[in-house]
């Protein structure tokens, strides 16, 4: 499992027994000199520091009264210099570097590559906000935006589409379309509600109207 810290004077942010993709969707924009959003702050590579633990799970009561942290630094080792080597290493293969950040975009950014690791981002984001609430489509494509304000409002919906995708396919989240009436009479879509397969799911992404927000055909996703 990995450990993580993100620090940068007076605050910081730790994530405990994460799997190698979910570090990858953290560590992948990182290498790349991006920002990326967490603990609800944003950070930046070129202020913040991340450091990078791999080691044992902890359980619950190793990270209770705040010693999350110091558990996780006796029984694991820092990688942090290893793996963020390796997550640049493909930029140093291709003959470049990641643009500045604050480099302004010109023409369509769109690898296909950045496209699954923001996807995957955004999705554990999305994951982190819904709670016990549900979100509408609408809301997802607007976090996507506020997430990525470089990409053209196109690209974040193919983006929110996408985590929106991920998330179902892991039956991690379900859709739930409103006929317009009260939340009670909402109804989980798709066959038992879990598939990203079903025709009624497909049905509501590839419908323009389940973007919007409108009460009449408003789309929410929730967690399962």
């Amino acid at each position: 499992m990995f450990h993580i810290e993100l620090r940068q004077f007076p605050h910081n942010v730790c994530r405990f027994n994460l799997s190698e993709q979910e570090l990858r969707v953290l560590v992948g924009p990182w290498s790349r000199e991006r920002w990326i959003e967490l603990g609800g702050r944003k950070w930046s590579p070129h202020q913040a520091r991340l450091t990078i633990l791999e080691g044992p799970h902890l359980a619950v009561q190793d990270l209770s009264m705040g010693r999350g942290w110091r558990n996780a630094q006796r029984r694991s080792e820092d990688v942090t210099d290893r793996l963020l080597a390796a997550a640049k290493a493909p930029l140093a293969h291709d003959g470049g570097s990641s643009p500045s950040p604050s480099a302004p975009s010109t023409g369509p950014s769109a690898p296909s590559t950045d496209l699954a690791l923001e996807a995957d981002s955004l999705g554990l984001e999305l994951l982190a906000m819904l709670g016990e609430a549900p979100a509408s489509l609408s809301a997802v494509w607007q976090l996507a935006r506020s997430r990525f304000p470089e990409r053209l409002p196109s690209e974040c919906l193919a983006v929110a589409e996408r985590a929106i995708r991920s998330l179902l396919h892991r039956r991690l989240v379900v859709l739930v379309a409103s006929a317009g009436e009260a939340n009670g009479n909402r109804h989980p879509a798709g066959p038992s509600g879990r598939t990203s397969a079903g025709a009624e799911v497909e049905r509501l992404l590839q419908a323009p109207e389940s973007w919007f927000e409108d009460e009449r055909a408003a789309v929410l996703v929730r967690r399962t």
